[in-house]
């Protein structure tokens, strides 16, 4: 069939997207669940995956350019199949959005689409909506490159670039279209003004009490290859560190036991590790350092949300044979809310909030060495019976390390798992325990009656994740509990 791609929403709080990469090119083809693209927000970066089976045939917003969420971005369908329609639409909602698209590139942007729409009236509707906010921004005037920094011709990303280096863009010569100044002009005037002025810091000093200078693209890559970012020296701008910083590190690194690790001993330096960045599920108890870094939200289900758990529970234990718990509705329960709050369904690592389109789900229970998690891979597209299977392994001797330290998400019932202090996972940044247990008084006559009471606690990462995003999980949690018995049929036809 085909559709239009779409700037995904990584949170509540995003108002813009940038597309960081492209992962195919166009007319490539790919399979459902192959990495489309991958976008950055204010605060994540994030991929969108193919819904099905096709080739990209068109691409609306090219790397490095930045559009609201919602904002068509490119089209997947069949490679002979007639996109005409889908065309259509996808251009007609770029016109419409003109003028937040406008806005999430730049002050710019407007004036620059009506002067390239005056200056080029031949030009297609295909052609304007692909351009989108950076190509409009970089269409020519009479100012160049010399007149006021309104007048200039430069992409978002570069005029973000300019202010946070201290760049004038006036100083800058643009090597883009029609002479448009890019990112890559202007780290490379700041590079060339450092070297003038020997005011490059190296990565020495970078470590020297303060934060370490990456991008998020190198971020990513250290923590593929396992490279520590205080031993790298940057070469970007103003000594920051580039992707490629990285893979070289990665690549001149010495084997165990070198001469590296010999001087090491020689000089008897002391190599601490970072308690905290150890990977797997544990609890954290009240006083330790790490509770200001995960905080803890807490909701409580309306009567209809926790009676349709239970209901549901119950209905399908009787045609399981008893061999389903709660727990394992709470993961389907859990992977349908994740699909409208992706945000939570991700990792942070190195400084980095890597969203995940995979939902990977980490099944908590008790055991006498502690909590014990096995993961649920890809758990938006299993069957309660799969998730059943996956659940009956978890105990101290089945559960795999190296698959627990793959999740992006953490379910746990509290009944099981009954302990003080907060549940969490790293490197995912939350953790969902849901209590079945209590019980609610509600009046009935001159009498009462006891009814489930359901509660939830989301522990998560602040450094990834705001209280209104987590509260807004919690919320839509109890609204899908009312459909229960819909989600769990769902996930035997692959779809709710």
């Amino acid at each position: 069939m085909g559709y239009v791609i779409k700037m995904p929403k990584l949170g509540l709080e995003m108002e813009r997207g940038i597309v960081l990469e492209w992962t195919v090119d166009e007319g490539e083809t790919v399979d459902e669940g192959d990495v489309l693209v991958e976008v950055e927000s204010e605060k994540s970066i994030g991929e969108v995956d193919a819904r099905e089976d096709g080739a990209l045939r068109h691409v609306y917003v090219e790397e490095g350019e930045e559009v609201p969420p919602g904002t068509p971005i490119g089209i997947l369908a069949a490679p002979d199949a007639d996109i005409s329609d889908l065309r259509a639409d996808a251009e007609a909602e770029l016109e419409a959005e003109a003028p937040e698209v406008a806005a999430a590139a730049g002050p710019d942007a407007g004036a620059a689409s009506d002067a390239a729409t005056a200056g080029d009236a031949d030009a297609t509707p295909e052609a304007n909506g692909a351009d989108g906010g950076d190509a409009a921004a970089a269409q020519p005037s009479s100012g160049g490159s010399d007149g006021a920094p309104e007048d200039l011709k430069a992409s978002p990303r570069a005029r973000k670039r300019a202010e946070e280096l201290e760049v004038d863009l006036t100083a800058v010569e643009g090597t883009g279209p029609m002479g448009s100044i890019t990112e890559a002009d202007v780290e490379a005037a700041a590079e060339s003004a450092a070297e003038a002025t020997d005011a490059e810091p190296t990565a020495a000093d970078a470590t020297d009490g303060e934060e370490i200078t990456a991008s998020p693209r190198a971020r990513k890559r250290a923590e593929e290859l396992e490279v520590d970012l205080t031993t790298v020296e940057g070469t970007g701008p103003m000594g920051s560190i580039t992707e490629a910083d990285v893979e070289d590190a990665a690549e001149s690194a010495p084997e165990p036991g070198t001469a590296r690790s010999e001087a090491e001993r020689e000089t008897d330096i002391e190599i601490s590790v970072e308690p905290t960045d150890v990977a797997g599920v544990r609890r954290i108890e009240p006083g330790d350092p790490l509770t200001d870094r995960y905080h803890r939200t807490t909701a409580v289900a309306a009567p209809a949300a926790a009676n349709a758990l239970f209901e549901a529970t119950e209905a399908v234990r009787t045609a399981f044979e008893d061999e389903v718990t709660m727990t394992d509705l709470l993961v389907v329960l859990a992977s349908a809310t994740l699909a409208d709050h992706p945000v939570l369904n991700g990792t942070y690592a190195e400084s980095t909030h890597q969203v995940r389109a995979t939902q990977n789900v980490a099944l908590v229970a008790g055991s006498d060495d502690g909590p014990a998690s096995v993961v649920v891979p890809d758990a938006r597209n299993r069957s309660l019976t799969e998730i059943v299977e996956a659940r009956r392994t978890v105990d101290g001797d089945d559960a795999d390390a190296a698959e627990t330290e793959r999740a992006t998400f953490t379910v746990a019932n509290a009944a099981e798992t009954e302990a003080d202090g907060r549940l969490v996972n790293p490197p995912s940044v939350a953790t969902l325990e849901v209590d079945p247990t209590g019980q609610r008084a509600v009046p009935n006559g001159d009498d009462v009656r006891l009814r489930p009471l359901v509660v939830a606690t989301l522990t998560y990462d602040a450094r990834a994740i705001g209280g209104n995003e987590a509260a807004a999980f919690l919320e839509r949690l109890f609204e899908r509990a009312e459909r229960t018995s819909e989600l769990v049929l769902g996930s035997y036809r692959g779809r709710e």
